[in-house]
C-alpha cells in the first residue's frame, strides 16, 4: 500500500510540473507601439534579445511573440526615424504591454536613399536632404515639387503662378548655364524621367509642366542630392542637382486600405490694384492737357467719352472666382515575407482661382515586390496618370493678363445689343468662347530581377520606361474670330525614354570593424519625341479631336506642302558605365569613391563621351573616446566631397548643321540654315567642392547642420552670337567660366518637451553667390535674356539687369531725370546709358517651421522667405509710364501733378517724345520698375487632430486623422505691383536662366483653405 501511495503522488506531483512547465512556456507578450500622437507605427521591430525573438508590428500596430516562460525580459523596439526605447517587462502568462516612440530627427540608421541604391544616414557622406511624402501633400500645391519650397536648405523654390498645373523653378545650389537647363534631374524609382517645360512651349503665357500628372500621394520621400559625392554617381546629368523620388511600397503585415479624402477653395494670393474707369479717363485727360492738349482727350480704338462713361469695367473681378479643389485618394498595402503589395489610385481636380481654368489627374499604381527564394527578388512598378489641363490665355497670352494691360475700365463686356465687345480687348469673350485643352497620358513603369548567387552579393537587371503622349487642341469659334468658320489647332507629342540599368553589389566584411561596398553597373537610355513642330492647323467646325473630317482636311493640306511630321525628333542616347566604392571603420570613419563615363549622341564626334570623378569622406567625431559619453555633445560629423558633374539638358544633335524647310520659290521647295556645325561641341563641366558639418547637442535637442559649397561650371553652353556673315541662324559654343559659392544651414530645436506638448522649430537658410568668371571674348549685348532686359557681365551673377538708372522727377516740371553711362544726371534718355545695376539673386532663401503637437492635436505653420534682390517688373513700364491703351495701377497716384511736388513718378503725358529721347514706350527700360525683392510668406498653416486609437478601433479603424490647411494666406513685401515670387512664363531655358527676377503680366499664386481627412482599416 505505501509503495501504491508514493507512486500515486509521484504521479501527480509529476503531471502539476509538466501543466507548470507547459504553461511556462506558453506565454505570450502582445501589445501596440505607437508614436508620440497615438498612431501606429507598422513594421516596428520588438526583440528579446537575450533569447534571440523578434517580431515586427503589424499595420496598426500591433505585435505578438509567443513561447514566453514568466519571468523578466528585456525589450528593444526600435523603428526608423524614432529614437529606440528598452524596456523590462515581467511576464505572467499573456502579458499586455504598449509603447509609444518618440521622433528622431537625427536618427542614424534612417535610411535615405542614394543613386542606385540606399545607405543609413551615418553612411551618407555626401549632402544629401530628405523631404517626407507627408510634407508634399501638406497644401495643395499645382504640382508636388511646389511643395519642396523651404523644406531644404540649398534648394531654391519658385512656384510658378496661380495656373492649374504650372511648374516651378528648382534651382539647387545656384545656376552654371547659360543656355542649357538649370533644372535638376528627376529619378522616379530609379528611372530617369522626362521634365523638361518645353515640350509644349509657352502658348497662351504657360510652359506646360510634365512633373504635375506624378500623384504626390504616391511618394514616401523625396531626396535631393546636392554635391558631386551624391549626385556624382548620374554624372553627366548631375551638375544642377538629382531629385530622387520613391514611392511607396507593400509593407508586412495584414491588408490594410488608406484613404485620404481633400477639400478645399481657392483664390489669389496677392493682386495689383488698378485704378476704376472714371480714374482711368482723369489720368488719360490729365495726360492730355500736360502735353498741351484742350477739350477732351482722344480715347483709345475710338471709343467715345459718352460709352466711356457709362462703364467701370471690373476685369479682374470678372475672369476671377471662388475656386474649388477636390483630391481623393486610395491605397492598399498588404505584405508576407514572400511578397508585398501596393496599389492606388487617385483622382483631383484643382480648379484655380481663374474662370474656365482647372487641372484634372486621375491614375493608378501598382507596385509588388516578390521574393521567390533565398536568392532571387523581383519587383514590378506600373504608374498611369492621365492630366486634363482646360487653359486659359495668360500674361501675354491675353485673359488675366489683358486685364492687367489693355483690357480697359472703360470698355463693356456687351454692346448694347447683347453681342460681345469686340472694337477693344474683352477677355471675357476669350474665356468664354475658346475651347482649349491639352491632354497628357503618362505611364512610368518599371521591372527590376535582383539574384544573390552567393553571401552579400547582389546582381540587378533593371528596365524601366517612362512614356508620354500630349494631345493639345485648341478651338476658336467663328464667333470669336469674327469670321464665317471656326480655326482649329493641334500640337501632338509623343515621348518615349527607355532605360536600361544592370548593377552588381558586393559587401566585403574586413573583420568586426571594417566593411567595403563595391557597386558597379552599366546604364543605357534611349530617349526620343515624336511631332508636327508646327502643329496641325486649318479651318474647322470644331476641336480636331472631335471634327476629323476638318482634321483629314489640315493633314492632307498641309502635307501636300513640305515635310511637317517628324518621327524620333530630337533622339538621344545615353550608353554609361559607373562604380562606387564605400569604405567604413569602426563606425566613425567612411569612405566614398566614384566615376561615371557617359556616352551621348548629344555631341560631336570629337567629345562623345565624358569622365566624372568623385571622392567624399564623413568623420563621425562625437564616436571618438575623448568625446564618449559628452552631456552636451549628442552627434557631431565632419563631411567632405569634391569631383566633377556634367550637364547635358539641351536639344540632341547641336553639334551639326541644321537647315529648316523655307518658302516655295520657283515651284521648288527651299531651305534656309538655321543652326551651325560645331564637332567639338562637348559637355558643361561643373567642379564641386562641399564641406559640411552636421551636429546634435544635449541628446538632440538642438541638432543641424552647417555646410559651405562652391560649384565651378567651365566651357558652359551658349546658344547664339553667331556672325551674320555665316549665314546661319544660331550655333551652340562652349564657352564661359560660372561659379557658384554659397552657405547652408539647418537647425533643429525641440523647444518644449512634456507627456502632452511638444514644441518642434526647423529652420533652413542658404546664401549662394553666382559670378560669371570669363565669356570667352563675348560683350554683354551679346547674350541677352529674351525680352526681359537682362545680360551676362563678367564679374556680376548670370543675367543682370541692363537699365538706365532713375534718379527722380524734377519738382519744377515734372520730367523725369536720368543717371548716364558716368552717373551724371540728365534729363535725355537714351539707352546707350544701360548699365549693369540692382540684384539679380537674393541674398538669402529659406523656410522657417514651427509644429506644436498637444495630445492628439498638432498645429504646423512654415513661412518661406527671401532676402534682399531685386524684382524687375517689366509691364510696370506700362502700367505706370506714359498714358497709353493699357491700364494703368493705382501706385500712379504718386505722380508729379504741379510744380513743386516731390513724387516718385514723372508727370503723365500721351506722347513718349515728352521724355525726351524716349522714342517708345516699350523702350522704358529704367530702375524707376525696379523694387525691392524681400518678401516672407505663410507658406502653410496646418491644424490637425488623430482620433484616439481606442475610439477610431471601436469605428473598426486603425486611425483617423481630419485636418484644415491654409496656403500662402499671408505675405509680406513691400512690391506693390501684385505677387513678389515670380515664375513668369519663359522662351527657353536660357531664358529661364538669365531672368529669374523679372515679372511680365504674371498671373498670381493662389490662396487656399483645404479641409480633409485621412483613415485606414
Amino acid at each position: 500500500m505505501k509503495v501504491f501511495y508514493l507512486k500515486k503522488h509521484f504521479f501527480l506531483v509529476l503531471l502539476v510540473l509538466t501543466a507548470l512547465g507547459a504553461n511556462a512556456q506558453t506565454g505570450a507578450l502582445l501589445g501596440k507601439v505607437l508614436d508620440e500622437t497615438g498612431l501606429p507605427l507598422p513594421g516596428a521591430s520588438v526583440q528579446i534579445k537575450s533569447l534571440n525573438k523578434n517580431t515586427l508590428t503589424n499595420a496598426d500596430g500591433t505585435y505578438k511573440i509567443s513561447g514566453l516562460s514568466n519571468g523578466t525580459v528585456s525589450l528593444l523596439i526600435s523603428y526608423v526615424g524614432y529614437q529606440s526605447k528598452q524596456e523590462s517587462v515581467k511576464i505572467n502568462g499573456n502579458t499586455v504591454a504598449n509603447f509609444s516612440l518618440k521622433p528622431d530627427a537625427q536618427s542614424l540608421n534612417e535610411v535615405v536613399v542614394v543613386g542606385y541604391g540606399t545607405q543609413t544616414r551615418r553612411e551618407v557622406t555626401g549632402s544629401i536632404s530628405k523631404v517626407t511624402g507627408d510634407k508634399l501633400t501638406a497644401i495643395p500645391t499645382p504640382s508636388f515639387e511646389a511643395s519642396l519650397q523651404g523644406q531644404a536648405p540649398g534648394v531654391q523654390v519658385t512656384q510658378g503662378s496661380g495656373l492649374a498645373g504650372s511648374g516651378s523653378i528648382i534651382r539647387i545650389r545656384g545656376i552654371g548655364s547659360i543656355s542649357a537647363g538649370g533644372d535638376p534631374l528627376y529619378v522616379v524609382d530609379g528611372i530617369p524621367i522626362t521634365s523638361d517645360p518645353f515640350i509644349g512651349d509657352n502658348r497662351g503665357g504657360m510652359n506646360q509642366n510634365p512633373l504635375a500628372t506624378i500623384n504626390p500621394n504616391d511618394i514616401e520621400s523625396v531626396e535631393v542630392l546636392k554635391d558631386a559625392g551624391a549626385a556624382g554617381i548620374y554624372g553627366s546629368r548631375g551638375a544642377n542637382g538629382v531629385i530622387l523620388i520613391t514611392t511607396k511600397r507593400g509593407k508586412l503585415g495584414k491588408p490594410v486600405i488608406s484613404l485620404s479624402s481633400k477639400y478645399g477653395f481657392t483664390t489669389y494670393a496677392n493682386r495689383p490694384e488698378f485704378v476704376s474707369g472714371p480714374e482711368w479717363l482723369q489720368l488719360r485727360q490729365e495726360a492730355w492737357a500736360n502735353d498741351g492738349n484742350t477739350g477732351l482727350a482722344t480715347l483709345p480704338n475710338g471709343l467715345s467719352w459718352e460709352v466711356a462713361e457709362q462703364n467701370n469695367t471690373d476685369w479682374w473681378g470678372l475672369l476671377t472666382k471662388t475656386g474649388h479643389t477636390n483630391d481623393q485618394s486610395v491605397s492598399y498595402s498588404q505584405g508576407t515575407e514572400r511578397i508585398k503589395a501596393f496599389v492606388s489610385a487617385n483622382y483631383s481636380n484643382n480648379e484655380s482661382f481663374l474662370k474656365g481654368n482647372a487641372y484634372q489627374r486621375y491614375g493608378m499604381r501598382t507596385n509588388i515586390d516578390v521574393k521567390a527564394t533565398s536568392y532571387f527578388n523581383a519587383s514590378v512598378n506600373v504608374a498611369y496618370d492621365r492630366g486634363t489641363n482646360t487653359r486659359v490665355n495668360a500674361a501675354w497670352g491675353g485673359g488675366l493678363g489683358d486685364a492687367m494691360s489693355t483690357a480697359l475700365p472703360i470698355y463693356p463686356v456687351f454692346n448694347a445689343d447683347g453681342t460681345y465687345f469686340n472694337k477693344g480687348a474683352n477677355p471675357v469673350r476669350n474665356v468664354d468662347l475658346l475651347d482649349w485643352k491639352s491632354v497628357t497620358d503618362r505611364v512610368i513603369a518599371g521591372a527590376t530581377l535582383e539574384f544573390k548567387p552567393v553571401k552579400d552579393l547582389s546582381i540587378k537587371a533593371i528596365a524601366n520606361i517612362d512614356n508620354m503622349d500630349v494631345e493639345e487642341n485648341q478651338f476658336q469659334p467663328a464667333a470669336l474670330r469674327d469670321q464665317t468658320r471656326g480655326y482649329a489647332n493641334s500640337w501632338p507629342v509623343k515621348i518615349f525614354n527607355n532605360t536600361f540599368t544592370g548593377t552588381a553589389n558586393y559587401d566585403l566584411h574586413l573583420g568586426e570593424k571594417s566593411k567595403i561596398s563595391f557597386l558597379a553597373g552599366v546604364e543605357t537610355q534611349l530617349s526620343y519625341r515624336n511631332r508636327y513642330p508646327g502643329g496641325i492647323y486649318g479651318e474647322a467646325d470644331g476641336p480636331f479631336n472631335k471634327d476629323l473630317k476638318s482634321y483629314n482636311d489640315a493633314v492632307t493640306l498641309l502635307g501636300a506642302g513640305t515635310l511637317f511630321y517628324v518621327a524620333r525628333d530630337e533622339k538621344d542616347t545615353f550608353e554609361s558605365l559607373f562604380a562606387r566604392i564605400n569604405y567604413s571603420f569602426d563606425n566613425k570613419y567612411y569612405l566614398q569613391v566614384l566615376a561615371r563615363r557617359d556616352g551621348s549622341s548629344k555631341f560631336g564626334p570629337d567629345n562623345k563621351y565624358g569622365y566624372f570623378p568623385a571622392a567624399s569622406a564623413s568623420w563621425y567625431i562625437s564616436e571618438e573616446n575623448f568625446l564618449k559619453g559628452n552631456k552636451v555633445l549628442s552627434n557631431l560629423k565632419l563631411r567632405t566631397s569634391y569631383g566633377l558633374v556634367g550637364s547635358s539638358q539641351f536639344r540632341s544633335g547641336q553639334y551639326a548643321a541644321f537647315f529648316n524647310p523655307g518658302s516655295i520659290y520657283n515651284g521648288t521647295n527651299s531651305v534656309y540654315p538655321d543652326n551651325i556645325a560645331n564637332p567639338g561641341l562637348k559637355w558643361e563641366e561643373a567642379r564641386n567642392f562641399d564641406l559640411g558639418l552636421d551636429f546634435g547637442f544635449f541628446n538632440n535637442r538642438i541638432s543641424g547642420e552647417f555646410a559651405y559649397y562652391h560649384k565651378k561650371t567651365t566651357g558652359a553652353l551658349l546658344n547664339g552670337a553667331i556672325s551674320p556673315s555665316t549665314g546661319f541662324l544660331t550655333g551652340w559654343v562652349n564657352v564661359g567660366t560660372i561659379s557658384n559659392e554659397g552657405l547652408e544651414l539647418s537647425l533643429n530645436t525641440i523647444n518644449i518637451q512634456s507627456d502632452s506638448f511638444k514644441w518642434v522649430t526647423r529652420l533652413n537658410v542658404s546664401q549662394n553667390k553666382n559670378k560669371v568668371l570669363d565669356l570667352g571674348g563675348f560683350s554683354p549685348d551679346a547674350v541677352s535674356g529674351g525680352t526681359n532686359d537682362t545680360r551676362i557681365a563678367i564679374g556680376y551673377p548670370l543675367g543682370v539687369n541692363f537699365l538706365v538708372r532713375y534718379k527722380g522727377v524734377d519738382p519744377a516740371d515734372g520730367l523725369p531725370i536720368w543717371l548716364n553711362k558716368d552717373g551724371y544726371e540728365t534729363k535725355t534718355f537714351s539707352l546707350d546709358d544701360r548699365v549693369i545695376t540692382g540684384q539679380v539673386l537674393p541674398d538669402y532663401v529659406g523656410g522657417l517651421t514651427n509644429t506644436f503637437t498637444y495630445k492628439g492635436f498638432e498645429l504646423n505653420t512654415m513661412f518661406t522667405f527671401a532676402i534682399g534682390g531685386n524684382l524687375y517688373d517689366g509691364s510696370a513700364k506700362r502700367q505706370l509710364g506714359v498714358v497709353t491703351d493699357w491700364n494703368m495701377r493705382t501706385d500712379i497716384a504718386d505722380r508729379w501733378q504741379k510744380p513743386g511736388d516731390i513724387a516718385r513718378f514723372p508727370r503723365l503725358t500721351l506722347n513718349t517724345n515728352t521724355y525726351p529721347g524716349l522714342a517708345s514706350e516699350w523702350q522704358y527700360n529704367s530702375t524707376m520698375f525696379l523694387y525691392d525683392a524681400t518678401f516672407v510668406r505663410l507658406r502653410e498653416v496646418t491644424l490637425s487632430y488623430a482620433v484616439p486609437v481606442t475610439f477610431a478601433n471601436k469605428l473598426r479603424l486603425n486611425n483617423l486623422k481630419m485636418f484644415a490647411s491654409g496656403m500662402n494666406l499671408l505675405t509680406f513685401s513691400k512690391y506693390p505691383g501684385g505677387d513678389p515670387e515670380i515664375a513668369r512664363d519663359f522662351v527657353n531655358a536660357q531664358d529661364r536662366n538669365m531672368s529669374p527676377n523679372v515679372t511680365y503680366l504674371t498671373t498670381p499664386q493662389q490662396k487656399s483653405l483645404t479641409f480633409g481627412l485621412s483613415t485606414s482599416f
